[in-house]
């Protein structure tokens, strides 16, 4: 008898096991290493695929709630698009292109910002990718504008109704810098006077050489070379290590601005730029949160370590830039002749999250600065969930000022991640605003695969690696009134258009006019 109900338990167990719900079936599956369990027979089959995609996220997306809110039906997503993935599977020509466009239609209903999917088609041998957020935002009408964004201020350097607006560039209250790879190397192609224009000049002074002598002929003929090798090289890892060789080549022609590139700047690359506006408006612009390897001492000793005198230069004139426009608030708050301060992260793509305590974090109390709430993946089931706990973002513990006049950070469409942090942070302090357009909707946290173990959560699979990888974050974020931003990105105070032409032409910043305005009037 006892056998025999252990035999009816154990039947039903199996029938429960078969019949269960998908978001339960595969909870003792790991999906964010390569695990050969989960990724095996997604090698070599679309259906398998999907399943892995599926269930990878069913078990560690942080939205389902807020997904489910706005009508997603995650179940019907897996009933209507499994059929198409196994139809995949009976043919020998599916292109990378409908492969992409059905997987975006798989994943393009979620708002996570941050998200994107990469899908190995096993016919091809090509990766194809999606990303829901760069396919919503592509719609609206700011994104082009966004693309094609490029600060500058040496508009406001020229007089306007006789009045000075900004010192030149090259004294101490206006200064910029860049380590961005693509920018060191157009300067290196473009620049007057040196570089690669340079070469072009001498170039042409020696082939008017009737009679040149053997030196003459083998300067040419290097010159030569790097013009052929060189006038089209990309800011990629082999473009770089094209362009540091013929350096090292041809180092003995001393060519003026032709020096090494560091390649870590492709993944630390910043662009900083400073200067003191009239009214004694300190404003500071970012390209990405990547402060930390120029500001902070040890991390910078610990990610140059080895590095040649150049990539110190560069760390060092980053350093001033910042130091500048910190030292410069902290000299003109304390003689009660700063005028307000504006942070430019309008094109920013994020980074750093420890870069905050530098930025808005420089300007704030010391103790760390209660942005916004937060929560964890907590569990394999579909909605295990953290609670919803304080997101206390990190500022500046070294003695500084509190800033009181007004503060503005500028935003954008391609305002993402970190740039985003920093924006809602203006929405919650009383004396700063936000200014331009809404951001790009991204704000969930991301940390590395080790966090994303313990929390069931992050990444799924292996970047370049498995069949299926999903870029995901960690962390679902919500303002303290329990707003999901993600997909919708944050509004500003002061919304303002930028015009391109009018930048283009003139110089002049219609969205950074505003910020001014607000600043010096209050309106």
């Amino acid at each position: 008898m006892k056998h025999k109900i252990f035999s009816i338990i154990g039947a039903a167990l199996l029938l429960l096991a078969f019949g269960s719900c998908r978001e339960e079936s595969d909870a003792l599956m790991s999906y964010d290493h390569n695990d050969y369990l989960v990724f095996s027979e997604a090698n070599s089959s679309f259906a398998k695929k999907f399943e892995v995609l599926w269930n990878g996220l069913n078990q560690q997306y942080s939205l389902w709630d807020y997904e489910s809110e706005q009508g997603l039906d995650w179940d019907a997503v897996y009933d209507e698009y499994m059929p198409q993935f196994e139809a995949l599977d009976q043919r020998k020509d599916v292109t990378d292109d409908e492969l992409e466009e059905l997987v975006l239609k798989v994943v393009g209903p979620l708002h996570d910002g941050h998200m994107v999917v990469e899908v190995h088609n096993h016919q091809t041998g090509n990766f194809v990718y999606a990303s829901p957020s760069y396919a919503r935002n592509q719609s609206r009408s700011d994104f082009m504008l966004a693309q094609k964004y490029k600060p500058t201020i040496n508009y406001y350097a020229k007089k306007e109704n006789g009045e000075i607006m900004l010192d030149q560039y090259g004294n101490p209250d206006c200064m910029e810098h860049t380590t961005i790879v693509n920018e060191l190397l157009n300067r290196f192609k473009n620049t007057k006077g040196m570089g690669l224009q340079w070469v072009k000049d001498s170039l042409a002074v020696l082939q008017q050489l009737t009679t040149p002598t053997a030196q003459q002929v083998d300067i040419e003929y290097s010159l030569l070379d790097i013009v052929s090798k060189l006038e089209n090289v990309e800011a990629t890892s082999s473009g770089l290590q094209l362009y540091n060789e013929m350096f090292k080549t041809y180092k003995r022609l001393k060519i003026p601005g032709f020096t090494p590139i560091d390649e870590r700047f492709l993944d630390d690359g910043l662009s900083l730029k400073y200067a003191l506006l009239k009214g004694n408006i300190a404003y500071l612009y970012l390209s990405a949160f990547s402060l930390m390897p120029y500001l902070d001492v040890s991390y910078s000793d610990n990610n140059f370590a080895g590095a040649d005198e150049y990539t110190r230069e560069h760390i060092m004139e980053m350093r001033k830039v910042w130091s500048s426009w910190f030292e410069t608030i902290q000299r003109l708050h304390k003689s009660g002749q700063l005028g307000g301060v504006i942070i430019d992260v309008r094109g920013n793509g994020g980074g750093f999250s420890d870069d905050f305590k530098r930025v808005m974090g420089a300007l704030l109390p010391s103790g760390g600065f209660d942005l916004c709430n937060v929560r964890f993946k907590r569990g394999t089931a579909r909605l295990d969930y953290s609670p919803l706990m304080p997101f206390v973002v990190p500022t500046m513990e070294e003695e500084h000022v509190t800033v009181t006049e007004p503060i503005v950070v500028l935003a954008n469409c391609k305002s993402v991640s970190m740039a985003e942090i920093t924006s809602l942070s203006a929405k919650e302090i009383d004396n700063a605003r936000l200014v331009g357009k809404r951001t790009w909707g991204g704000l969930c946290g991301l940390m590395d695969n080790l966090v994303f173990t313990f929390n069931y959560s992050g990444h799924i699979g292996v970047d370049g690696e498995t069949p299926v990888y999903v870029y995901l974050p960690l962390l679902a974020t919500f303002t303290h009134d329990g707003q999901q931003l993600e997909g919708v990105g944050v509004t500003p105070d002061i919304e303002v258009d930028l015009d391109v032409n009018l930048l283009t032409t003139t110089g002049k910043d219609t969205q950074l006019d505003r910020a001014l305005q607000y600043i010096r009037t209050g309106n």
